[in-house]
C-alpha cells in the first residue's frame, strides 16, 4: 500500500475532528480555565464561545458566503445578547442547546423543500476530491436515481432529528445541572451524538454508494 493511499483516512478524520477540537474541546477548556480563576459563570461562557466565532467568521470570508456559518454568527450573536439581557446565565449555557435545534429544524426544512442539505454538502466534498466535474457527476445522480434521493432525504432527516433531540436534552441539562457542571455534560453528550450520528451516516453511505 503506498504512503499516499495510508494518509487517506487520516486526512478524512482530520478534518472531521479538527472543528470539533476547535467547537468543542478548546471552549471547554476555556471555559473552566476561566472558571478556575475566578471569572463568573457568564464571562467564562463568553470566553469560550470566542473561538467558535472567530472559525465560523474565517470560513465565511475564505468562501465568500457560506449562509450556515451566518446562520451559526448570527444565532450565537442573539443567543447571547438575549441571555445577557435577561441576566441568566442558565439561558446563556442553554443557548448552544436552542442554535442545534434551529439547525436541526433547517436540516429537516431544506427534505421538506425538495434538496436536502447533503446533497450541497456531498457536492463540495465531491469537488474537493475530484475537481469540479466530479462534483457535477456526483449532483446529477439526484436527478436519475431515486435510491440515490432517498437515501440523502433519510440521511438529512436523521441528522436533523437527531439535533433537535439532542437540543432539547442540553436545554433540560443546562436548567437541571450545577451551572458548573453544564458545559463538561453537555460537551460529553454532544460528543457522542456527533460520533453515532456520523457513524450512521458513513456506514449507510458507505453501503448504498452516496459517499461523495
Amino acid at each position: 500500500m503506498s504512503a499516499a493511499t495510508e494518509s487517506k483516512p487520516k486526512a478524512r478524520w482530520g478534518a472531521v475532528l479538527a472543528p470539533v477540537i476547535v467547537d468543542l474541546v478548546i471552549p471547554l477548556l476555556i471555559f473552566y480555565g476561566f472558571r478556575q480563576a475566578g471569572v463568573g459563570v457568564v464571562g467564562a461562557t463568553i470566553a469560550g464561545s470566542v473561538i467558535p466565532v472567530v472559525r465560523v467568521a474565517y470560513g465565511v470570508i475564505r468562501r465568500k458566503v457560506d449562509w450556515m456559518a451566518v446562520f451559526m454568527i448570527v444565532a450565537l450573536v442573539i443567543g447571547t445578547i438575549a441571555a445577557l439581557a435577561m441576566h441568566s446565565p442558565r439561558m446563556l449555557l442553554a443557548k448552544d442547546g436552542v442554535i442545534t435545534a434551529m439547525c436541526g429544524l433547517w436540516l429537516l426544512a431544506t427534505v421538506l423543500l425538495g434538496k436536502p442539505l447533503l446533497l450541497s454538502i456531498g457536492r463540495g466534498i465531491a469537488e474537493a476530491k475530484r475537481g469540479k466535474g466530479g462534483g457535477e457527476v456526483w449532483a446529477r445522480r439526484w436527478d436519475s436515481e431515486p435510491r440515490f434521493r432517498h437515501g440523502l432525504r433519510l440521511i438529512t432527516t436523521v441528522w436533523g432529528v437527531g439535533l433537535v433531540l439532542d437540543a432539547v436534552v442540553r436545554v433540560v441539562i443546562a436548567f437541571a445541572l450545577p451551572l458548573d457542571a453544564v458545559p463538561g455534560v453537555t460537551t460529553v453528550q454532544w460528543f457522542v451524538v456527533f460520533v453515532l450520528l456520523y457513524a450512521f451516516m458513513f456506514g449507510y453511505s458507505r453501503k448504498n454508494d452516496l459517499l461523495a
